[in-house]
């Protein structure tokens, strides 16, 4: 896809303006348009300014809108990111006139009919498959248990370094309905230190094999390192968790793409030593969705399968407490990338900070954004608390298919 697009949640006139104002449309402009939304709003990056005034044109036609800065209007040169809203037929309508039209207009035709195509499909996507198993998404969400083999993750950094401690958390897991086991053996929590390799490997590749032998629930590996994902896949397992989505490690990819395992691409801004110092967005959604579009094409270009692509916003990392709020008030619009959303919240200091709760008493709060997040269309949950959030989510879904 040339052009980055992404279809803007708006809920009211604030929001709108909102969004207006960072692509600097005039304050006449915003105060106009923001009254006469229609439920499709996207937003485009870089288009040829000559493309702007066809578009607008063409949309006002139709009764729709195009919103962009006073400049595109004005000026010939340049790009600008422009927001167009009507309604799904009115903007297929927009497409089929715009194919054969110059300034880039003929691309961003085909990059929208295939964007509408993803996005339409994505948001009505009934099942997901991952390695061996499918999952009804009208009827579940995808529980992945948290298994840290770590003397220093933030909530149960010691407690699993014992390999019969280890076994035991995952029997537990396994009966409390985790679809997804996911084993991390390197700490990524605000200021944690690297480990050697090959100690990484010794804390989590037995563990692959235990589950493996015993059970057939999918396995996960939490790590950034193509050497331990390479050792974890050729093991059996079925899932390269990424927290960095192919940034750290430039293998990573190849080795995903080789084993034809499924991933999840993860935000992160900085290093785990270093993502909590002061991190600054302009606007935070918009930065993770260039970094996650980025990356999933990265690794299509790597010859990954959509289908076998996830992403995760990365709750936690590089974002400050109302960063996490935006992204999860936002997480809808991730589904723009065309991939099921994964979201790790589970005890995160985040929550903590908000409510004044140390990480034993921060239950209540993961569930309450569990739940957010699946009436929201997130599809996998990245939790400590299986048997609780599995409860939680249970009810959401009945409520969400109950019959009027």
């Amino acid at each position: 896809m040339s052009y980055k697009i992404r279809h803007l949640v708006i809920e009211n006139n604030k929001q709108a303006q909102e969004e207006f104002s960072k692509i600097k449309a005039t304050p006449q402009g915003i105060n106009i348009m923001s009254s006469k939304l229609f439920n499709l709003v996207l937003k485009i990056k870089d288009v040829d300014n000559r493309a702007v005034n066809i578009l607008k044109q063409e949309m006002l036609s139709r009764d729709g809108e195009v919103v962009t800065c006073r400049e595109s209007l004005s000026s010939c040169e340049g790009k600008s990111d422009i927001i167009i809203f009507g309604t799904k037929k009115k903007v297929y309508s927009l497409i089929e006139k715009i194919k054969l039209q110059p300034f880039g207009l003929k691309v961003l035709a085909q990059d929208l009919e295939n964007f509408l195509s993803n996005y339409y499909s994505s948001g009505q996507r009934k099942f997901l498959n991952i390695s061996r198993k499918s999952f009804d998404l009208e009827n579940e969400v995808i529980i992945m248990g948290i298994l840290n083999v770590t003397p220093d993750s933030f909530y149960d950094g010691g407690k699993y370094l014992k390999s019969e401690d280890a076994y035991k958390r995952i029997d537990q897991l396994v009966n409390e309905g985790a679809h997804i086991i996911d084993i991390g053996g390197m700490s990524t929590r605000p200021g944690s230190e690297e480990i050697n390799i090959e100690e990484e490997i010794n804390r989590t590749i037995f563990l692959v094999k235990y589950i493996k032998k015993n059970y057939d629930n999918l396995v996960s590996i939490d790590t950034y390192r193509s050497e331990v994902a390479e050792r974890a896949l050729d093991a059996g397992c079925d899932i390269v968790n990424d927290i960095s989505g192919f940034t750290f490690d430039d293998n990573m990819k190849r080795v995903v793409s080789n084993y034809k395992a499924s991933c999840v691409l993860m935000h992160i801004k900085g290093t785990p030593r270093d993502m909590q110092k002061n991190p600054e967005y302009g606007d935070v959604i918009e930065e993770i969705y260039d970094y996650l579009f980025a990356q999933v094409n990265v690794a299509l270009n790597a010859g990954i399968d959509k289908e076998k692509i996830i992403v995760d916003p990365g709750i936690g990392f590089g974002k400050t407490m109302q960063h996490n709020f935006i992204v999860l008030k936002k997480i809808e619009e991730l589904k723009s990338l065309g991939c099921p959303i994964l979201v790790g919240a589970s005890r995160k200091s985040f929550i903590g900070n908000f409510l004044n709760l140390s990480p034993d008493d921060r239950l209540e709060g993961s569930l309450a954004i569990a739940a957010y997040c699946v009436h929201k269309g997130v599809s996998i949950l990245r939790v400590h608390d299986v048997k609780g959030t599995i409860r939680a989510v249970r009810l959401i879904k009945a409520i969400e298919n109950q019959q009027t």
